[in-house]
């Protein structure tokens, strides 16, 4: 046992006796060098790094709080700052070629053959701290407006009431 500040820690090893000159000797298990390089840690508790071996393996984990309002944000959040200097073979972007509105923080991208409408708005919450839920009813009633006059919008619409694609 090892004594440190009044608290007992156990040690795992092998101690031996020498009676040729009465010592004793220990020796700790497990300090073995380190089996994780180059890590990496961020807020919240997520950590990456590198295994040591013969063949190396990138490893992530990610830590929420049971109590956390939304832990899928805290998960997003740790995986990006943990990530965000591994770059994609492809980057993961949105077709420009499919966007149908584009404006004030909004973008809207439809794919006509999934039938999928897919849409994001940025808000600067620094302009509106206090109105962010009239700033994004805005933005809802922005695409609304703004959809009807796409025709390829009008067209997945079209075909979906009248049996085109299914």
């Amino acid at each position: 046992m090892k004594k440190i500040n009044n608290n007992k820690i156990k040690v795992r090893g092998t101690g031996c006796y020498d009676p040729s000159d009465n010592s004793f000797g220990f020796t700790p298990f497990n300090e073995a060098p380190s089996t994780q390089t180059d890590v990496k840690t961020c807020t919240g508790g997520g950590k990456r790094w590198v295994t040591t071996g013969s063949d190396p393996s990138k490893m992530i984990t990610l830590k929420s709080k049971e109590s956390s309002a939304d832990q899928y944000a805290d998960f997003l959040r740790q995986f990006n700052a943990l990530t965000k200097d591994l770059k994609p073979k492809k980057p993961k972007t949105m077709p420009q070629e499919l966007r149908v509105v584009k404006e004030q923080g909004l973008e809207c991208w439809l794919d006509t053959e999934k039938c999928e409408m897919t849409f994001t708005g940025t808000i600067d919450l620094s302009r509106h701290p206090r109105d962010w839920q009239a700033e994004v009813l805005r933005q809802v009633q922005l695409i609304v407006r703004r959809l009807p006059a796409s025709d390829k919008f009008n067209h997945v619409i079209n075909n979906l009431k009248y049996g085109g694609n299914k």
